[in-house]
């Protein structure tokens, strides 16, 4: 089935771009996407990096007590908006974030976490680990100062422009590509083949990914010239019509009052919508008499059943004008919210997270196979030694950059367990040992000058070290893998996803990638 193409020129210049857009970009989105898989887990994987998180839930949980202990060690500007994140499965520890009031007057946000068990406070300016947002904020760029989240959205809308390309070249021989894969014949149409086919299989994924990304990466630019222009300069307007509760005013100057405590106001939450689950919470004039507080609540399974749920402290009466109720929002209380499930699969459960997951680890064979397509194809006579040489190097740094993550997302697993916890400075030396040894395994991949050796090396020593990653976790924590199934089931996982993946890469290295691919042979 064919169906009608573009006219030769269009057809032409459209390729042209697709494949510049395409090469400039590929490595910066494969970094993206390999470190976006991973953070989807971020929140699961707490307990396995934080042995502290390690503990039940305490029912009987008295937030009062613990942010009267936060308060005797910063001094709280309660009425300033306070966020509060609630124990959970994943967590079990009682996570604030508020702004501390100075001996200057001056203000700081601070964020901390108080144990369950001794209200300990431990400041997360400085945290014993933090291997999840380290994943998460590199799938951001955020460790790039400054520039680093807009040049993941102009990553992510460059993207969007180049599927759309991808989708116009490819339409007229749409279905008889897709239905047409083979795994025989030259290398460059195996590679263009898998190429096709991946992305028409992940399109509508790819799609969202790249509206999304470059959503959240750009909105900075995108709300400045909205201010402007609908709200003339007043941000506050904006805010107002995203989360209404904000324009509620409250008085600096009001009585202290004993108001319900936060207990009771969760429990009448959960009474009104109970299949929904409290996210966190929003604060502001604590210990006041117009003390507010803020609900927001998921049930994780649709795009518009997440919302809000404001009342006064005093009483627990609901304010219905200032809440957003589940599956009733309008445009401008959905549209951020809908973009942030969309991209972090917060709906379908856990079933949702995994085929992201699955989606993401294939998008990034198809960013590998493009690049690969853009090398073959200038592997012939048409261009110069110089040329090909070029091409040819361009390709192992591409390679090396992207097929080394995996390696070293292993190493940051493995450091996390070896650094003591108690050492100063933790998280910055185990980020460090990330970073150095990702460069270093690039270095290391750039002399091996064959695309399938340093393909098979990274996983080789991928699946190594993935197979010491549970065992690391055992022999430092003493939670083994068959012990932790029902007690610590998100640490199990963990656990048991490396060591697939280990037994996996290294079947695959050894066994499956052992003969010597055609695309290695020597530049003329």
């Amino acid at each position: 089935m064919k169906l009608k193409g573009l006219g030769d020129k269009t057809y032409n210049m459209l390729f042209h771009t697709h494949t510049v857009a395409g090469i400039v970009i590929s490595f910066a989105l494969f970094v993206i996407f390999f470190a976006g898989a991973f953070s989807l887990f971020r929140h699961e994987i707490i307990q396995w990096e934080n042995p502290e998180a390690r503990q039940a839930i305490n029912s009987d949980y008295n937030y009062e007590k613990a942010l009267a202990k936060l308060d005797s060690v910063y001094t709280i500007d309660w009425h300033d908006n306070a966020s509060l994140i609630f124990p959970s499965e994943k967590n079990p520890l009682f996570t604030i974030y508020a702004y501390q009031k100075t001996e200057d007057n001056s203000f700081h946000r601070i964020s901390a976490y108080i144990t369950p068990d001794t209200y300990r406070v431990q400041d997360l300016s400085h945290p014993h680990t933090t291997v999840g947002d380290t994943i998460y904020y590199l799938h951001y760029f955020e460790q790039i100062p400054i520039v680093g989240l807009y040049l993941s959205g102009l990553v992510s809308l460059f993207f969007f422009f180049a599927i759309v390309n991808g989708l116009l070249i490819h339409w007229r021989n749409l279905f008889t590509k897709f239905f047409a894969f083979f795994t025989e014949g030259k290398w460059r149409n195996i590679w263009t083949n898998a190429h096709t086919v991946l992305g028409v299989l992940g399109l509508p994924f790819q799609l969202i990914y790249a509206i999304t990304g470059a959503f959240f990466g750009l909105l900075t630019l995108i709300l400045i010239p909205t201010v402007f222009l609908l709200y003339n300069g007043d941000a506050n307007k904006v805010y107002s019509k995203v989360s209404p509760e904000d324009s509620i005013v409250v008085d600096e100057n009001a009585a202290d009052y004993e108001h319900l405590s936060i207990s009771e106001l969760s429990k009448q939450v959960q009474e009104i919508y109970p299949q929904h689950q409290i996210r966190y919470a929003d604060m502001r004039n604590y210990g006041k008499e117009d003390a507010l507080i803020t609900f927001k609540i998921d049930d994780f399974k649709g795009l518009l059943s997440g919302g809000s749920l404001t009342m006064y402290m005093r009483d627990g009466k609901l304010l219905t004008d200032y809440s957003v109720l589940p599956n009733t929002k309008s445009y401008s209380e959905s549209i951020i919210p809908v973009m942030g499930k969309l991209h972090f699969a917060d709906f379908g459960g856990m079933t949702m997270k995994v085929i992201y997951f699955v989606l993401s680890l294939i998008t990034c064979f198809m960013i590998i196979s493009g690049v690969l397509i853009w090398r073959t194809a200038r592997d012939n006579k048409r261009y110069s030694y110089k040329q090909r040489l070029f091409h040819h190097r361009v390709t192992m740094v591409y390679l090396a950059i992207c097929l080394s993550m995996f390696p070293a997302f292993a190493v940051i697993f493995l450091v996390n367990k070896f650094v003591p916890m108690e050492m100063v400075d933790r998280v910055g030396l185990v980020n460090t040992v990330f970073f150095l040894s990702w460069l270093v395994l690039i270095v290391v991949g750039l002399f091996w000058k064959s695309y399938s050796k340093l393909n098979r090396n990274y996983l080789v020593i991928g699946g190594v070290l993935s197979l010491l990653v549970p065992v690391a976790n055992g022999v430092v924590t003493g939670d083994w893998m068959w012990s932790t199934w029902r007690t610590l089931p998100y640490v199990a996982c963990v656990d048991l996803f490396w060591l697939i993946v280990g037994v996996l890469t290294l079947y695959i290295s050894l066994k499956v990638l052992r003969v010597k691919t055609t695309s290695d042979k020597p530049i003329q």
